[in-house]
């Protein structure tokens, strides 16, 4: 006990030496762990109170490992105390411990010993005692073996028989050198032999090596003698294959005692088993012995065996036959049950399996299988019904389904079953699958803003059917509108669907619509162009100074500007003109105009400004226009020098159309310069649609004046309105803004929107077109070292496109002026 002990001390240190030897790797860390990924969850660090530890639930710890030869070749000035390996030899992991100079092992013992038993020392084994049939070993009885020892440890040495007794020791060699072994008899001899027999030959197998020579022990017969009735000779119990016989499998016979005595019975190993019986008569006469089966039939079928006995006269009885049953199991369909999914194309998987109840008569191997049907079949493959009674079986299936609905089976048993069976399995149809051609898709029908979609407003999908069925598809909800359609596709191949518009579009511009349906095909998009509706646009006062609105006109009808497929997305624009005065009869030719034409947007011209200053009427009207009509108007001046208190008047006109409270005033022009230079103005860096727009982004850029024409200038701009342009070094002076909310933009001086296409001059017609009514930057404009480009042709189309934006969402063309 204390060796035991000190030796788990010792393994105990090995243990930890050995760890803290391979933690030296990960120097200057408080702990370490490695890890290889296959614990999920695992901490980071190494548990507290170890300095490394291993993580994984699929791999282990190797070590070196080295032979018993190779362990005892380490020199002795590399045997370090704690030094460890594997022993490959033994299977055991050993340690060196310095205090006792040796290796020891883990494995709790000495390791085993190597030892071998000579041919010569074989010879010399010595049988101690008397051995007779029938009677059991004492201590008197045991068989002395020479040993040599070249490597100390433990050993178990045995040396069996085939006559019902054997002898064996076992201990430990605690160093080399030669021994005898005293090992002890056990058992009964069944079986005797005459004198002059050498009698039993014993093997001898040393640490699981059998000893090439076998000494003999002779075994003298008992004194009886007996006569075996043949004929009497009935076996009992049933026989399968696989089952070990039990107390029932028996064989009965009857016998005439002559001399009392010792007597052994037993029959040859047939197909696995055999019988066997042994006693001792005490009287004379006839009587009846059994002899038990022991052992496991192999295979079914007739067995022959013959009966041996130790009787003198006769002990023999040939052709005893038992029947092994061959395998036999009822089917029971009825009461089976399937599992797994069961589609149509879809292979049949492990999970598609007929667990099927059995009753089994007789053991034995067995296939189990169903015919095909459907391009399925199901077999148990050969299995062993080593069982009797009431019990379940298994049977996969494999294959590929071709066709939806009820496929019946029957199952039958390639051997032993008592009769075949029936029984259903339902496949079902694949989930309607169906893939989309993106890239054909098309649209029909006309796609305004304000105007309800029809029927005519459809999108037409080609689709390629693998799996029939009701289908649904839509898409989802753009600009207003939604497409969508559902079905039945009643065949596969290649076929539309036809998907129809609801809803009412607000705004003009291309959106692009997500299309998803039922199928697991991937989702498709498709991009879908919104023109605005007519834009309706009035010139009031057109006409005058040089034709001066030509460039604006021209800009204004060129479809590379304004349509569909414009830089500006709109259906058409229509541009009506008419003049004002100052009487009221000017402000009821407004009205009617504005209300039998829808005008959308008013853009004021020479003179049209002065006279809507002089007559409440007209600006009433124009009030009412932006404000209840919700329309747009851009807004300029005539000659501001021209004005004279009409500055005043303009103020309070702007601010009534506005509801703002702004203050106006004339741009001064440096004394004595008659000239008068051409003013600038800096656009502003605002987050604005007419200053970063469709047609270019003039942020930070110039605006020209035209001439020398007298611009009003605003201060005082509240919140509500967006600064848009600045007289050039003064930020106060506000030449151009927006109203944030309704359709108002003022550009101070009309002339400011004038425009030639072609024209050079750098002191007039600043808005600068193509003439194709693209909008240019006229370049040197106000010459001299002032000399810039200027961009009132990109700030006007800018303009013009919020402006058909704005009126799309928010003009109510049905509206009256009153």
């Amino acid at each position: 006990m204390k060796i035991h002990a000190y030796s788990m001390r010792k393994i105990a240190l090995a243990v930890i030496v050995f760890l803290i030897s391979i933690s030296s790797v990960f120097a200057q860390a408080d702990n370490s762990k490695i890890k290889d990924g296959t614990v999920t969850n695992g901490a980071e660090r190494a548990k507290s109170g170890a300095i490394l530890e291993l993580e994984s639930n699929s791999k282990g710890m190797l070590i070196s490992r080295l032979t018993t030869p190779q362990r005892d070749a380490i020199i002795p000035a590399n045997l370090s105390n704690g030094l460890l390996i594997f022993n490959i030899t033994t299977g055991c992991f050993d340690y060196w411990n310095q205090v006792q100079a040796m290796w020891l092992s883990m494995c709790g013992s000495q390791p085993p010993a190597t030892a071998t038993i000579s041919t010569g020392d074989c010879s010399k084994a010595i049988v101690n005692g008397t051995y007779k049939q029938g009677t059991a070993l004492t201590g008197s009885n045991y068989l002395s073996v020479a040993v040599t020892v070249t490597q100390p440890g433990t050993y178990t040495i045995s040396a069996n028989t085939a006559n019902g007794y054997y002898f064996s020791t076992n201990g430990a060699f605690p160093a080399a050198g030669s021994y005898v072994l005293t090992l002890a008899g056990v058992g009964t001899p069944n079986k005797g032999y005459d004198t002059g027999n050498a009698g039993d030959a014993v093997t001898i197998t040393l640490n699981g090596t059998v000893v090439s020579c076998k000494p003999n022990v002779f075994v003298a017969k008992a004194d009886v003698n007996f006569v075996l009735t043949c004929n009497t000779v009935a076996s009992a119990g049933s026989y399968n294959i696989g089952l070990p016989l039990t107390n029932a499998n028996k064989l009965t016979l009857s016998l005439n005692v002559g001399t009392v005595g010792y007597w052994s019975i037993n029959t040859n190993t047939v197909n696995g088993y055999s019988f066997t019986g042994s006693g001792t008569f005490t009287t004379t006469g006839v009587q009846t012995v059994e002899l038990l089966g022991t052992g496991t039939p192999l295979a079914s079928g007739a067995n022959s065996f013959t009966i041996s006995s130790n009787a003198a006269t006769v002990g023999t009885c040939n052709n005893i036959v038992i029947n092994v049953a061959p395998v036999a199991y009822a089917l029971n369909c009825s009461t089976a049950t399937q599992s797994g999914v069961y589609m149509v194309d879809t292979q049949l998987i492990a999970a598609n399996k007929i667990v099927l109840p059995i009753n089994v008569t007789a053991t034995g191997k067995a296939t189990i299988s169903t015919n095909t049907v459907n391009g399925m079949t199901f077999t148990t493959g050969e299995i062993n019904l080593s069982a009797l009674g009431q019990q379940s079986v298994t049977l996969l299936g494999t294959g590929k389904p071709t066709t939806a609905g009820v496929s019946a089976f029957t199952v039958s048993g390639t051997t032993g079953a008592t009769a075949s069976c029936a029984l259903n399995v339902t496949v079902g149809a694949q989930p309607i699958s169906y893939a989309i051609n993106c890239g054909s898709i098309t649209t029909s029908g006309s796609y305004m803003p304000g105007t309800a979609m029809t029927a005519a407003n459809t999108m037409t999908v080609p689709v390629t059917v693998t799996y029939p069925g009701a289908y649904t598809m839509s898409t989802n909800t753009q600009n207003g509108i939604t497409f969508s359609a559902s079905g039945t596709f009643s065949t596969a191949g290649t076929q539309s669907v036809v998907m129809t518009a609801t809803g009412t579009p607000t705004n003009a511009s291309t959106y692009t619509f997500s299309i998803t349906s039922n199928s697991t095909s991937a989702a498709c998009t498709k991009s879908v162009d919104f023109g605005s509706r007519a834009m309706n646009v009035l010139l009031l006062n057109f006409g005058g100074f040089y034709n001066g609105d030509v460039g604006i006109k021209t800009m204004l009808n060129s479809k590379i500007n304004y349509s569909l497929s414009g830089t500006c997305a709109v259906n058409d624009v229509k541009v009506f003109t008419t003049t004002i005065g100052s009487d009221d009869a000017s402000a009821t030719s407004l009205k009617n105009t504005i209300n039998t034409n829808k005008i959308d947007v008013i853009l004021y011209q020479d003179g049209a400004a002065a006279n809507t200053l002089s007559n409440n009427n007209v600006l009433n009207v124009v009030k009412d226009f932006i404000n209840n009509k919700k329309g747009v108007v851009i807004y300029g001046v005539g000659a501001g020098g021209e004005m004279g208190d009409q500055i005043a008047k303009l103020a309070n006109a702007v601010n009534s159309m506005t509801g703002a409270s702004m203050g106006a005033k004339a741009y001064n022009y440096p004394e004595g310069n008659n000239l008068k230079p051409v003013p600038l103005y800096k656009f502003s860096i605002a987050a604005d649609a007419t200053l970063s727009g469709p047609f270019g982004n003039v942020k930070n850029r110039f605006f020209g004046g035209f001439n020398n024409v007298n611009s009003p200038l605003f201060n005082n701009v509240p919140l509500n309105i967006t600064i848009l342009a600045t007289l050039d070094g003064d930020n106060s002076s506000v030449e151009v803004f927006k109203h944030n909310e309704l359709g108002f933009v003022y550009v101070g001086s009309m002339y400011n929107l004038f425009g030639v296409p072609g024209d050079t001059s750098y002191e007039a017609f600043p808005l600068s077109v193509s003439a194709t009514g693209i909008p240019l930057g006229k370049e040197d404009y106000a010459g001299g070292a002032r000399s810039t480009t200027v961009y009132n042709s990109v700030l006007a189309a800018n303009t013009f496109a919020w402006a058909f934006s704005y009126a799309t969402a928010n003009t109510n063309i049905n509206y009256q002026i009153k």
